[in-house]
C-alpha cells in the first residue's frame, strides 16, 4: 500500500519534505501528488498522509492542519495546544492522539505565551 520510491516509502519522502517547509507554510494537493505520485483522492493517497502525518509529528515535532479542498498547512508552534486539544475534545479513543501532539510539540520554538498555554495543559494531560 505505501511503494517505495527508491528504498524510501512514500509516506517518509512526504514528511521528509514537509520537514525542510517552515510552520505555516501550505503544500497544495497537487504538490503532495506530484511528490509522492498518486493521484488526489485516491485510497493509497489518503493512506500516504495519514502515515506521513504521523512521521512528521514523532520524528519531526511538526503536524499538518487541513485547509479543506486545497491542502495543508503546517502547524505553528503556538497552535499545537489548540490542535492537541481538538483531538482531546472528539472522544477517548483520541486521547493518545492528543497526548502524542503535546508530548511532541516543539517547545523550544514557542513564544513565551505558547509556551504557558503548553505547560498549563501539558501539566494536566494525563493518559
Amino acid at each position: 500500500m505505501n511503494e517505495i520510491i527508491e528504498n524510501k516509502k512514500k509516506s517518509e519522502i512526504l514528511a521528509e519534505k514537509l520537514d525542510e517547509m517552515n510552520y505555516g507554510d501550505f503544500i497544495s494537493h497537487e504538490q503532495i501528488a506530484s511528490v509522492i505520485e498518486e493521484d488526489y483522492g485516491s485510497n493509497k493517497y489518503s493512506s500516504t498522509i495519514a502515515k506521513a502525518r504521523k512521521i512528521l509529528l514523532k520524528k519531526y515535532n511538526k503536524s499538518l492542519e487541513c485547509v479543506i479542498g486545497d491542502g495543508y498547512r503546517l502547524t505553528n508552534p503556538d497552535d499545537f495546544v489548540q490542535q492537541s486539544l481538538k483531538h482531546y475534545k472528539r472522544g477517548f479513543n483520541e486521547m493518545q492522539k492528543g497526548y502524542n501532539h503535546l508530548e511532541h510539540a516543539p517547545v523550544k520554538d514557542m513564544t513565551p505565551e505558547g509556551l504557558n498555554a503548553y505547560r498549563r495543559v501539558h501539566d494536566r494531560a494525563v493518559i
